[in-house]
């Protein structure tokens, strides 16, 4: 049986892995009962890089592998859940984003 030829945005996918090596949550102080930076400070006492936008929301980024990447790419790729399939990394990594390059 012949390869599932790969599309040029599933071959830069599979060379990137970044959404699969980071983990993005956005937040805002408003759900919180303490100042923004409490907020701030307790993310990064945690690990988590912490980025503001503008004056109100956060993004939380945390480095994690998921545990079906392996050295090869991830082993479920064809089976991978529709959240996998459906996400642009583009909305969280911009540029660095290999799907970016695209035209």
């Amino acid at each position: 049986m012949k390869a599932k030829e790969l599309s040029e945005k599933e071959r830069l996918c599979i060379s990137c892995q970044k959404c699969c090596k980071e983990i993005f949550i956005y937040t805002h102080p408003i759900l919180y009962s303490c100042p923004t930076n409490t907020v701030v400070d307790f993310y990064r006492a945690r690990g988590f890089d912490v980025t503001k936008l503008g004056e109100d929301a956060l993004i939380l980024s945390l480095k994690h592998t998921c545990p079906h990447l392996t050295p090869e790419g991830c082993d479920i790729y064809e089976k991978r859940p529709e959240a996998c399939v459906d996400y642009s990394g583009i909305e969280d990594f911009g540029d660095d984003c290999l799907w970016s390059t695209l035209k």
